[in-house]
């Protein structure tokens, strides 16, 4: 269903989160003086943060984002896989783990995974936003809030991993809008170029034809160059692309 386009919408997961108010405010067309007017809407409701959402070829609503002193925090980019119901009986690698329990390595691949994070890169959300996002992003999907699955990879070894085990890779699996949708994904720095990743998309393919699903989605940043670059390898195909803009109230 398609969002409504030059109206509010209160977040509140974000506002709950942040302990503030944020809105989001999808654009199309979007003049000055129309957003001039919903900024002074998210004043009185009391929004702190508004992110403007546009299109790359959207000039009015670009435009308008940055002469109001929005930040383009956000270049974000969704990557499609077309999955054949043939990669259901893709052998997954023995190293690769469906898990549920958390650990400090775990956190620190998800931190990892979040390096182009418009809440990262941000400098006027507090240090600890960041890092505490996606601790709960890492601890909802492993609970299965977030994700129907959460695989890990066992560092240097294709045996099953004992609770103690060091992992080196992570990918957590969602469904949303009938696709399988990739939410975190990180490889260790120390294990990279070892085609852990490619390894860790197998997978998801692998799950993705299992629960009956056709498409595989991920979003990432278009600024993460590696990232895009991989998920081209991977035959990943560019969806869409929108700009999100942070304007602070």
């Amino acid at each position: 269903m398609t969002e409504p386009v030059n109206h509010l919408a209160p977040l509140v997961w974000d506002s709950e989160f942040l302990a503030f108010g944020v809105s989001r405010l999808p654009a199309h067309s979007l003049t000055t003086a129309a957003l001039e007017q919903l900024v002074q809407e998210a004043r009185q409701a009391g929004t702190r943060l508004l992110y403007v959402v546009a299109t790359p070829t959207d000039a009015f609503s670009n435009a308008s984002a940055l002469q109001a002193g929005a930040w383009l925090a956000d270049r974000k980019v969704i990557f499609v896989h077309d999955v054949e119901p043939g990669a259901a009986t893709l052998a997954i690698s023995p190293a690769i783990h469906s898990i549920t329990a958390s650990s400090p390595v775990l956190e620190s691949l998800a931190l990892q995974s979040g390096k182009y994070s418009r809440f990262r890169r941000d400098k006027r959300f507090s240090p600890a936003v960041f890092p505490k996002l996606y601790q709960h992003w890492l601890h909802n999907s492993l609970s299965h809030q977030l994700a129907r699955e959460v695989f890990a990879v066992e560092a240097g070894t294709g045996h099953p991993a004992p609770a103690s085990a060091t992992h080196c890779g992570l990918l957590t699996l969602g469904i949303a809008d009938n696709r399988a949708t990739i939410g975190l994904l990180a490889v260790d720095e120390s294990a990279r170029r070892q085609k852990i990743g490619q390894q860790l998309v197998a997978a998801a393919r692998q799950r993705t034809a299992a629960w009956g699903l056709r498409e595989l989605q991920v979003a990432t940043q278009l600024d993460n160059e590696p990232a895009c670059a991989f998920y081209r390898r991977c035959g990943f195909r560019e969806a869409r692309v929108e700009h999100i803009y942070h304007l602070w109230l």
